[in-house]
């Protein structure tokens, strides 16, 4: 009996090597191909974070040329507004009238319509007027930043509507017929007159967009152009 189990011994021992090494050769397979996919995935993954980070080197590469396109479209725009206005600003007569001349009663006035000099103590409510009105209340109401724009009496009906939506939808904006005008329409602040071709010229919206209630050029800068004078006189 002790020579049987001897010899089961024997045989027992060779056979679990055998298995040890097969499953040892097992675990490394099986360790390799886990190698192998892992390194796959890492390939994988490091071409896919290439992919997102060249996609994302595009759309910031896209949005900066983007942002470019309208800063410089942005800054042409300006200067091509720029050039257009002081184009149309170029026939802009300027003057040296001092403020603060206040006068009752009938003035007269070296330039027509008067660009600025002793006035009324009542400025004129600006609005639009159908008929003429008084030269020093107008004067006063320059003095206060208020675009005065003149028309000749025989403007064209469609025209004198153009000025008279300016006047209700615009502060600081007087409308009023003019008798005895050089031309169709005339542009007045304090000190600074533009003649213009008709109530479409492209140098009305300039002359406003500049003169108007101007820090640089209005004498009385802030003060009211309602609650004056709403009289016209006789043509």
């Amino acid at each position: 009996m002790a020579n049987d189990r001897n010899v089961d011994r024997t045989i027992t021992e060779p056979r679990m090597a055998k298995e040890t090494r097969d499953t040892v050769a097992a675990d490394r397979r099986s360790r390799r191909e886990q190698l192998v996919q892992e390194r796959r995935k890492d390939r994988v993954s490091i071409r896919e974070r290439q992919k997102r980070q060249r996609l994302i080197n595009l759309g910031a590469i896209g949005v900066t040329a983007l942002v470019l396109i309208v800063v410089i479209a942005a800054v042409g725009a300006n200067w091509w507004n720029d050039r257009q206005g002081n184009e149309a600003l170029s026939g802009v007569v300027s003057y040296e009238y001092t403020s603060n001349q206040h006068d009752d009663g009938e003035l007269t006035y070296a330039e027509s319509p008067p660009v600025g000099g002793p006035h009324n103590n009542v400025w004129q409510t600006c609005d639009y007027y159908g008929a003429p009105i008084p030269n020093w209340n107008a004067v006063h109401s320059l003095e206060h930043g208020a675009v005065w724009i003149t028309y000749s009496p025989d403007l064209p009906q469609d025209q004198v509507d153009q000025l008279k939506s300016r006047a209700e939808s615009g502060d600081l904006i007087l409308v009023s017929p003019y008798p005895g005008l050089t031309s169709p329409v005339v542009a007045t602040s304090w000190n600074h007159q533009l003649a213009l071709t008709g109530a479409d010229d492209p140098g009305l919206d300039a002359f406003i967009g500049k003169y108007r209630l101007s820090k640089e050029f209005t004498p009385e800068y802030g003060a009211s152009c309602s609650g004056g004078n709403t009289g016209t006189v006789p043509v």
